[in-house]
């Protein structure tokens, strides 16, 4: 074991130039492996809990305000539907889809959140690159949702294919485009200015 951790450090090195990726992919395994251990949010649970405690409630406001937006979408453009339970969208060819806990799109902010907070760069731009991301991902999540019910209202038989594959891997391409608009304008562009300064200041000397 002390043989192949005196090794680690060299072939670390040696990976540099995809130390962003691999830190990338870590982290988004492992804080969604945090989320799925500590948070239950079961479609079917009466609340989700986190630890045992109930923190249902920014689960229900985005749920609600999800709802709303894509039923008033939904009426924009003539589509037919029914509200059931006031979760559950039931439209004319008898096909329903209920939104979720999952639906909330939360866990992917939170997963989000996670991997910029553990990327290379400066808290400086962390913060506000967070705060400016979190409502594009939530709109886009609206956006997938009117999508998906646009396929089941009108070709049900591709509804599988559009919410299990499609639009679940295409939300986590998004985060890693995310990342890579941060790794590149706000990690890698900084840090070659630096470089580029400190080359220069020493040229002078």
């Amino acid at each position: 074991m002390t043989s192949f951790l005196s090794h680690t450090p060299g072939y670390w090195n040696k990976l540099r130039p995809y130390h962003g990726i691999i830190l990338f992919f870590v982290v988004m395994m492992l804080a969604n492996w945090a989320w799925k251990i500590f948070v239950r949010d079961g479609n079917y649970d009466p609340y989700v809990q986190l630890f045992g405690l109930n923190v249902s409630w920014p689960f229900i406001k985005v749920q609600h305000e999800v709802i709303r937006v894509v039923g008033l979408v939904f009426d924009l453009f003539g589509i037919p539907f029914g509200l059931l339970h006031g979760t559950t969208f039931v439209f004319a060819n008898g096909q329903s889809s209920e939104i979720a806990w999952g639906c909330t799109a939360l866990k992917q902010a939170f997963i989000f959140t996670c991997i910029i907070a553990f990327s290379r760069g400066s808290w400086k731009n962390k913060w506000w690159f967070i705060l400016v991301a979190l409502p594009i991902i939530h709109a886009i999540n609206v956006l997938r949702i009117i999508l998906v019910g646009v396929v089941l209202a009108s070709h049900p038989h591709y509804f599988e294919l559009a919410h299990t594959f499609f639009f679940k891997y295409f939300f986590y391409f998004l985060l890693f485009l995310f990342w890579v608009l941060w790794e590149e304008c706000f990690y890698r562009r900084p840090l070659k200015k630096k470089q580029l300064l400190k080359a220069s200041t020493s040229t002078e000397k």
